[in-house]
């Protein structure tokens, strides 16, 4: 779409050719405004003719033609029909494939916590990965946002290190990076629940200042409001004439419920709510070297494989089987050779409890 600089309103007339011409619909410029012709269930959804002039005076434009300015009924259903779906895009880089030599050296540095292993050869492929923007939102008494990026191989959910999620935003720019684009591929289901798992772990570290920030001033307000009720207790108990003793214990049974009710209201005030929404989506295909390792632990022999992307330092951390992490080094399972982080397994010694294979 026609591009605004950052705090500008687009102009109307470019915002709404673009999302017309975005939804399969013919765009020709006119000194008064735009010529439109839709498809005919793009007219039956908008409510407008499937030919038409837009415009955002309609007053001073040709008879028929659609208002267009900011507020009007067409731009409000453009702009939320806009809002409702995720871009999306699938880009090739056209970086320099890593050197096979600097793949075995990082591959023979490679941390196995409790196995073995030798390096079985090395090949040179084009790998995808899967790209995400993810809005997020925190809410109790203020309100917080942010926007987070995630980045995992499409095959097997390995995460490339940071510089690989840098040289990229949401809007296809590449920094660094030489792309061209693609079709989009068809989403890997599996990839996006694992992607899914791992935006609410991240989304907890994105929240984690404002977290904070809110549990500081619900401790501050929760504090107020146990101080006053104990002065009114104090007083109550040391009343300045004389006052039945029952009176006085009933006028403390309520001073306890008002001030029990208030810290309930409280704590709905400071419950943090947090939500994501997609915000864009890049496939990024890109010339890797892949180290293929043969692996033993015990009496069991395995195969793993760790990848070094072009315009990267270091090698993908490897999923965990167990939990849908990530991890650099990993320890493997007794039985199937599941590789598993340190979160899954903390000591490697002994034979490790395996959460993959229990299913």
């Amino acid at each position: 779409m026609t591009g605004a600089a950052a705090g500008e309103i687009p102009d109307p007339l470019a915002f709404a050719g673009d999302a017309l011409a975005a939804r399969g619909a013919l765009i020709e410029v006119l000194d008064e405004g735009r010529l439109a012709v839709l498809p005919a269930s793009l007219s039956h959804e908008l409510g407008v003719p499937e030919s038409c002039t837009l415009a955002v005076d309609a007053t001073r434009a040709p008879a028929g033609a659609i208002a267009c300015a900011i507020g009007s009924p067409l731009l409000e259903r453009l702009a939320e029909a806009a809002r409702a779906s995720v871009p999306f895009a699938a880009l090739a880089s056209a970086a320099d494939a890593p050197r096979p030599a600097q793949a075995r050296s990082l591959a023979e540095r490679f941390a196995l916590r409790n196995a073995v292993f030798e390096i079985d050869g090395a090949s040179a492929v084009d790998t995808h990965y899967l790209v995400a923007w993810l809005a997020w939102r925190a809410e109790a008494d203020d309100r917080y946002d942010g926007v987070l990026a995630l980045a995992l191989n499409a095959g097997d959910g390995a995460e490339p290190e940071p510089a690989i999620v840098a040289g990229l935003t949401p809007d296809g720019v590449a920094h660094g990076l030489t792309l061209g684009l693609l079709p989009p591929p068809a989403p890997d289901r599996a990839i996006l629940e694992l992607l899914a798992r791992r935006a609410q772990g991240a989304a907890r570290t994105a929240v984690a200042a404002a977290q904070a920030a809110v549990a500081r001033r619900h401790a501050r307000d929760h504090r107020r409001i146990e101080e006053y009720f104990a002065a009114l207790a104090r007083d109550a108990r040391a009343p300045k004439r004389r006052i039945d003793a029952d009176a006085i214990a009933l006028k403390l049974e309520h001073l306890v419920r008002e001030r029990d009710v208030k810290l309930r209201d409280l704590a709905a005030r400071y419950a943090l709510r947090v939500s994501l929404e997609p915000v864009a989506f890049v496939s990024l295909a890109m010339p890797a070297v892949v180290v293929h390792l043969r692996v033993r632990r015990r009496k069991r022999e395995g195969r793993i494989a760790v990848r070094l992307p072009a315009a990267a330092g270091s090698l993908d951390r490897l999923t965990c089987a167990a939990c849908g992490g990530t991890t650099a080094r990993p320890a493997v399972c007794d039985d199937a050779l599941h590789l598993l982080c340190e979160q899954c397994v903390p000591q490697a010694q002994g034979r490790p409890e395996c959460g993959a294979c229990r299913g």
